[in-house]
């Protein structure tokens, strides 16, 4: 789709946030609708303010041209009433917050993309065009317009003492985007915009606009009881345990980048673990660690690739133990830590 499409598509599931700051002055802010009626935005433009008012201002799924009919009940823009107070991250570092707003039925939302962090390549989303819609105020205006930028991704980034990527995208930061989703070609959020990067106290407006990784906004989304199907979000549970380790100049030159990966697979009835790894005495540490606490059986070697399962029936608990212990052991051989993820499996212990 072009990337007007996918306005058109998304401009309704985009509200304003309007709040009273600590002071008592007023500033505003964006949010988006992902499904249920739970909103996603920034945590900076509700923490410790009090919310006025969020609105809907395109509702409408109709182009609006020279002779359009009116709109309908359905079609007008609206105010929605908040009834759960906004949900922050726990970090202090990550800048999202979720809220739930009542009678959301019909109102569409933005599909979040479900490429996690963990699988995230530098080289796909580096030049990618990207839409951003939000709220910054304009001047000698007096009220909210909702304002589209195309842009493109200029650079993946993490951010000193978070878990998460973010993308640094080429439109100009403004106050006003904060919340603000960032989405891709195929019409999905990949992250939502939370700071201007700049040195001292220069302009916002001279900075970086620096977006949040959707992947942050959708594990604060569930852990509040946003529940998707599988269309909607894949979560991916089934990978158990995913680490991504680097050696010590490898790290130093490129963060993203990785020389050992440890991976360990649950679909429900069957347990599969693999490192990969083109040093044959570091895989086989890896493995050595792991198998202190979960013996495995090792079936195959293939180029830089072991494949195992485990000797008996293990928890998913255990199996986390044992690829932490991998990590660990490796750590202290000399490797660094690029990116990790550990889920839940299929709930049992």
């Amino acid at each position: 789709m072009d990337l007007q499409s996918i306005y058109h598509q998304c401009r309704r599931s985009v509200a304003y946030v309007t709040v009273e700051t600590s002071d008592g002055s007023e500033s505003i802010g964006t949010a988006f609708h992902i499904g249920q009626g739970y909103f996603v935005t920034a945590k900076h433009v509700v923490d410790k303010n009090q919310i006025i008012e969020v609105g809907i201002t395109q509702p409408h799924n109709k182009l609006i041209e020279h002779h359009t009919a009116p709109l309908s009940e359905d079609e007008r823009p609206r105010f929605l009433k908040t009834d759960l107070n906004p949900v922050l991250f726990e970090s202090e570092v990550d800048d999202v917050a979720v809220f739930r707003a009542e009678e959301c039925e019909g109102l569409p939302s933005i599909q979040l993309s479900s490429i996690h962090d963990m699988h995230q390549s530098e080289d796909l989303a580096l030049l990618s065009n990207v839409l951003c819609i939000g709220y910054p105020p304009i001047p000698l205006t007096i009220h909210p317009f909702q304002v589209a930028v195309d842009a493109t991704v200029s650079a993946l980034i993490t951010i000193k003492g978070s878990s998460y990527l973010s993308y640094v995208v080429s439109a100009t930061a403004r106050g006003g985007f904060s919340g603000g989703p960032i989405i891709n070609s195929e019409g999905k959020a990949i992250g939502l915009v939370t700071d201007s990067l700049v040195r001292d106290s220069n302009a916002i407006e001279t900075g970086f606009m620096a977006c949040l990784s959707i992947s942050a906004a959708a594990d604060l989304a569930l852990k509040c009881g946003w529940d998707p199907d599988e269309h909607e979000y894949y979560r991916d549970i089934e990978s158990l345990v995913s680490i991504k380790l680097a050696l010590a100049s490898t790290a130093r030159l490129n963060l993203h980048a990785h020389d050992l990966t440890l991976y360990v697979y649950d679909d429900g009835r069957d347990v599969y673990i693999e490192v990969s790894c083109f040093n044959e005495h570091d895989r086989d540490l890896a493995v050595r660690a792991f198998s202190s606490l979960c013996p495995l059986n090792v079936h195959q070697t293939e180029n830089h690739s072991l494949l195992a399962t485990p000797v008996d029936n293990p928890s998913p608990a255990l199996l986390k133990q044992a690829g932490q212990a991998a990590r660990d052991a490796l750590c202290a051989s000399g490797y660094s830590l690029v990116r990790e993820r550990f889920t839940d499996g299929w709930g049992w212990a």
